[in-house]
């Protein structure tokens, strides 16, 4: 009999996360909802996440936690794909501990993952999988399980979205660059300073290089809800500059800009592991600090490390093949359909303490769980 896999997915990052994961199983019934918490994607947020799996120009059910509650009372599925931000994870962990059935419990984080941290897997404790993109996360992920006490199966998948070639034996793009795409984060670089010094340096470009198009690829303009909150947008801080520099900044999915010819700029954001997916040359911005305080580490002994003043002068570059194998584009299939068919359920689903204290669990369960003024259009679900 198919088993049926349902997805939990709350912000714009987990909802494509989840929408392609669930795209790449094989062999099952799949269905996609979004919880109603205060990082819910808007109407074209949720469209861009959804660009190019099976949910594409679909309107995908949203629910409260209460509604989800009923829904899965009432649908009963085989395996929960606990694919949301982590306190509203270790809610809907809770929730699924509650239920008169034992399903598999799946989750995992929508990005790179490295450094593995003690959080992460709190907050998704009680989970019997725990999928990771690369060996490298998962040596990360076991160390900090055998230190925390929190031990799921892990299994390696690949970022859903790195179906592309870049592996050891991949070609690479040599196409002359005309294509310069920066992609923003929410939290780095951290200072609005630093921000505005990226900003000069893509205008820098497009003034000298009237060849090569300049692309700010938004995750989201000023005011829309994303995975980690942006102080700074980077659209806003480009209209503060008034440059009259042609640069664009548009949204909707990179995979409309990652042509042959593009370069892509970042500091740490896994679209740069997107464009690399295509064979495509990148620059790792070096110039705020290299390490785990800005999730650069992993890039160490990429070849990609490079400065403000390379993005000036258009000097991008590819990768190194070892790296490549060991960070996210190694050659072994997807560990999650045997994992799946393989957990041992047969005990409770046993969620872990609640992480931080008393207050700081209050304003979780407040922006997670409170109802919520529904967006735009009108979705369907309780």
């Amino acid at each position: 009999m198919t088993r049926a896999v349902l997805a939990v997915a709350d912000s714009d990052s987990y909802v494509k996360w989840a929408a392609a994961t669930l795209d790449a199983l094989p062999d099952v019934r799949r269905h996609l909802v979004v919880l109603r918490t205060r990082v819910r994607p808007d109407d074209a947020q949720t469209t861009s996440a959804l660009a190019g799996t099976r949910w594409e120009g679909s309107v995908v059910d949203d629910h409260s936690l209460l509604g989800l509650a009923a829904r899965l009372r009432r649908t009963r599925p085989d395996v929960i794909l606990v694919a949301s931000t982590g306190p509203a994870a270790e809610l809907v962990i809770r929730l699924v501990s509650t239920l008169p059935y034992r399903p598999v419990v799946a989750t995992g984080l929508p990005g790179m993952s490295i450094p593995a941290t003690p959080r992460a897997l709190r907050f998704r404790a009680g989970a019997d999988v725990f999928v990771v993109h690369s060996h490298r996360e998962r040596a990360a992920f076991e160390d900090v399980a055998a230190d925390t006490g929190v031990r799921p199966a892990f299994a390696v998948n690949r970022l859903p979205f790195l179906r592309g070639s870049a592996g050891e034996h991949a070609a690479f793009d040599d196409t002359p660059v005309r294509r310069v795409v920066f992609a923003p984060q929410a939290k780095f670089p951290v200072t609005p300073e630093q921000r505005r010094a990226v900003l000069q340096a893509l205008a820098t470009l497009a003034r000298t290089r009237p060849d090569v198009e300049v692309v700010v690829k938004l995750r989201a303009r000023a005011g829309q809800a994303q995975t980690h909150d942006e102080a700074y947008p980077f659209d806003t801080l480009w209209h503060e500059l008034g440059s009259d520099a042609p640069v664009r900044l548009v949204a909707g999915p990179l995979a409309d800009h990652l042509g042959p010819g593009t370069a892509l700029v970042s500091v740490s954001s896994t679209a740069l592991l997107e464009a690399l997916g295509h064979g495509l040359r990148a620059l790792v911005l070096s110039d705020f600090g290299v390490g785990d305080a800005n999730l650069t580490g992993v890039y160490e002994g990429s070849g990609l490390l490079g400065t403000l003043r390379d993005v000036e002068q258009a000097r991008f570059c590819h990768p190194d093949r070892a790296w490549l194998a060991d960070n996210y584009f190694h050659d072994e299939p997807d560990e999650l359909p045997a994992v799946l068919a393989e957990v041992d359920v047969r005990g409770p689903v046993r969620p872990g303490p609640p992480v931080g204290g008393r207050r700081a669990q209050a304003r979780r369960y407040a922006r997670t769980a409170l109802p919520l003024p529904r967006r735009s259009r009108p979705r369907r679900g309780a």
